[in-house]
């Protein structure tokens, strides 16, 4: 099991933590992002390997990664469920965790800061979890393009972490 799937299970867990047992693809997809660019603003550098690599869809951000992570996870590890709700035309592919692994393969510091993010943003609904992905610097980025070629959205476009603003502030911190 790769790193990024040991991430995803820890996700998942801590969802459930919160009380949060359905949470769905799109979802996933904007906590991973979010871990990513938090991680540029406070250091820098992505938490994941370019393997992972964020593009442009309809509903925001996704990662042909997640997509194979969740796959190789599905059956031992996970489950998704498709869910309809009367007030929304489309099922939700929520994503419930099954079996947790003997042991997570992420270090101290990486749960510390995969805790703190999550704090942030698992308690939030669809449309402030999208607001707050859509306020982000590659996505801002993106937009000012989709509107300079006037088009609804650049599907596939493969987003730049690299203008995310590094918080010198808490580079200090983090290095004192």
């Amino acid at each position: 099991m790769n790193k990024l799937e040991h991430i995803i299970l820890y996700i998942l867990r801590r969802a459930k933590e919160k009380n949060k047992t359905n949470l769905s693809k799109i979802e996933l997809h904007k906590l991973i992002y979010l871990l990513e660019v938090e991680s540029f603003k406070f250091t820098g550098e992505g938490f994941f390997d370019e393997s992972i690599g964020f593009v442009r869809e309809e509903n925001g951000p996704i990662s042909l990664g997640v997509y194979r992570a969740l796959d190789n996870l599905m059956d031992d590890y996970i489950k998704i469920n498709e869910i309809k709700k009367p007030d929304y035309p489309f099922a939700r592919h929520c994503i419930s965790l099954v079996k947790e692994p003997k042991k997570y393969n992420i270090d101290d510091s990486e749960i510390l800061f995969i805790n703190s993010v999550l704090d942030s943003y698992l308690p939030l609904n669809i449309k402030a979890l999208k607001s707050e992905v859509y306020a982000t610097e590659p996505m801002i980025e993106v937009q000012n393009e989709e509107r300079k070629q006037k088009v609804k959205f650049l599907k596939g476009k493969r987003l730049n972490f690299e203008s995310v603003t590094l918080d010198e502030d808490l580079v200090d911190v983090v290095a004192s």
